[in-house]
């Protein structure tokens, strides 16, 4: 299914010359960054990302709207993907923010999902939903009451699968990446542990204390920093 972005503001981060493009975590939509108080307008994807499709559609997203480049942030499986964009298409990054990030999803986690998945998916997605936003008891609650039913309602099984099967194989790519990278972890992520992110050789790294895996939701998280 091809990708829907969201139009894209103009809007560059702070000393920041690229426009910004948001790619979310496993099972959630650009939708999610409605939930945070800081409004950023990102462009972003209306549904759950394809990391079949996704790099390619994100050349045809520049492309379509002239840019020579772009920041990406990526969230979870979104900063996976971004890296790798920013590794197969060096000249189109102008810097990566990657926020609750994994160096590898060990077999028997990926395995346990898909297990939730085949036996109530809409059971085991709100279990995941609450873990993924655990700590933002606030914006958890917007969530439930605004975006959680639809989302479940549109997501394609085909897509989450596609998704555990990038996730299970990921590793950081050897070739690394040339852009500035501003890493973001939550000390109380439970869904990425810190000790779980990757060492990405000369990024900035920013742990939040109290943060949990939906930092960008943290009054701490300043993007591009």
């Amino acid at each position: 299914m091809k990708t829907i972005w969201s139009a894209p503001l103009q809007e560059s981060l702070p000393n920041k010359n690229s426009p910004v493009l948001f790619l979310p975590g496993w099972g959630f939509s650009g939708q999610v960054l409605e939930l945070a108080d800081k409004r950023y307008s990102w462009a972003s994807p209306a549904a759950p990302l394809d990391p079949a499709t996704a790099l390619p559609e994100i050349l045809t997203f520049l492309t379509q709207h002239n840019l020579d480049t772009i920041h990406l942030v990526g969230w979870s499986m979104g900063a996976s993907l971004a890296f790798d964009f920013a590794c197969a298409f060096p000249e189109k990054v102008a810097g990566l923010t990657l926020m609750g990030m994994r160096a590898s999803w060990p077999s028997s986690e990926i395995e346990a999902i898909r297990h939730g998945l085949a036996t109530d998916p809409p059971a085991f997605l709100r279990d995941f939903y609450r873990k993924s936003l655990l700590g933002y008891k606030k914006e958890y609650r917007r969530f439930v009451a605004e975006q959680q039913e639809p989302l479940l309602a549109s997501l394609d099984m085909q897509v989450l699968g596609r998704g555990l099967d990038y996730l299970g194989q990921w590793r950081l790519p050897v070739q690394g990446q040339q852009c500035p990278v501003y890493c973001w972890h939550g000390r109380r992520d439970i869904i990425a542990p810190v000790v779980e992110q990757p060492l990405i050789p000369g990024a900035s790294t920013t742990i939040i204390e109290h943060g949990g895996h939906a930092i960008f939701l943290d009054r701490e998280f300043v993007p591009g920093e």
